[in-house]
């Protein structure tokens, strides 16, 4: 993947994608923890699959328990860097 991609632009993605799941914006910020934006496991999965399938980064969903969506971002940008 090409080097411009930054945390803040995969941070743009995942708030977009959470949002159209019905989070609502104020929610979600670089600090919230997924566990704490009430999605159920589809939303997570369908999170999941649009990460992977725009920046060809996998992320196992259990994992999304442990990271705030900040953290998930940093990770997905220098993941997708590489």
């Amino acid at each position: 993947m090409s080097d411009s991609i930054t945390a803040e632009t995969v941070l743009e993605l995942i708030r977009q994608e959470l949002v159209d799941a019905g989070v609502e914006e104020e929610a979600v910020t670089s600090e919230a923890k997924f566990d704490d934006l009430d999605i159920d496991s589809l939303d997570a999965a369908e999170l999941m699959a649009t990460i992977k399938r725009t920046y060809q980064v996998a992320i196992p969903r259990p994992e999304l328990a442990e990271v705030t969506v900040g953290q998930l971002a940093v990770r997905v940008a220098e993941q997708a860097g590489r």
